[in-house]
């Protein structure tokens, strides 16, 4: 009888640890499930409130004429510690213009132009085509059709200034445009330079000249074919370098400067 009641009693005892561990058990899972939201939200990058996030400032009739050339400033945003000036700017020929010149002057400091980004674009070439390039559009980016030789060519960038002040949206801001070069990418170096139309204009002075141009793997270039007569000829390299130079090269100094403080 004793060893019944002993067994009993082991047996109660056993249940109750059993029924104690489990509720334990259960307490500690349903605590850490519920710490589990603030340890994620602990180490979570912290959101930004509505106005830290990127702002834009949107322009119009912020233009500005310099020696023919007009630009225009669409938008003026902070994206991270940088200045992101929009601005959309006539292009007078068909060499590959780019704007390598420009100062961003927040209240008295003054901010260089750290880089640019291509928007968009209509580029008419030397070899008599044109195409409207919209870097936003990656299904069609490039669209080359005659019809674009009927609308004027013209660029939009984005000029990128660097570890700008954060509010500088609020402050006094002015862009100062100052400067220009023209020089081809390398997809379109041979396109731009158009050696057809060179070899043409040369065969007047050097009657059967042959000329050639590549682009590849990072080297661009130009020159006389080697088994054309005139390979070695200075005079003709001469002329051959001018007219490569004025197809592919330029630079234009000015100064287009826009007020864009806020109102």
């Amino acid at each position: 009888m004793k060893t019944t009641k002993h067994k009993i009693v082991t047996i109660l005892l056993s249940a109750i640890v059993i029924v104690s561990l489990a509720f334990l058990l259960n307490h500690m899972i349903e605590n850490s499930k519920a710490a589990a939201p603030s340890e994620q939200a602990k180490n979570a990058l912290p959101i930004p409130e509505a106005d830290q996030q990127d702002q834009v400032t949107r322009f119009t009739n912020k233009t500005a004429e310099y020696d023919g050339l007009s630009m225009e400033v669409i938008s003026m945003s902070a994206s991270g510690d940088d200045a992101v000036v929009e601005v959309r700017w006539e292009l007078k020929d068909s060499r590959d213009w780019k704007i390598n010149n420009a100062v961003l002057k927040i209240d008295s400091q003054d901010y260089a132009l750290a880089g640019f980004d291509l928007v968009e674009g209509v580029f008419h070439y030397a070899d008599g085509t044109a195409c409207k390039i919209d870097m936003q559009n990656e299904v069609n980016k490039d669209d080359c059709s005659a019809v674009w030789l009927e609308e004027e060519p013209y660029r939009i960038d984005r000029l990128i200034f660097a570890n700008v002040p954060g509010d500088f949206l609020n402050r006094s801001v002015e862009l100062r445009i100052l400067g220009m070069t023209a020089y081809p990418n390398e997809g379109e170096y041979c396109k731009v330079l158009n050696i057809d139309a060179i070899q043409k204009t040369m065969q007047a002075d050097f009657p059967g000249v042959e000329l050639e141009c590549f682009q590849d793997e990072g080297i661009l270039g130009y020159g006389i074919k080697q088994d054309s007569v005139f390979a070695n000829d200075e005079k003709a390299l001469a002329e051959l370098s001018d007219y490569a130079a004025k197809a592919l090269l330029g630079s234009r100094a000015g100064i287009w400067k826009f007020d864009l403080t806020s109102d």
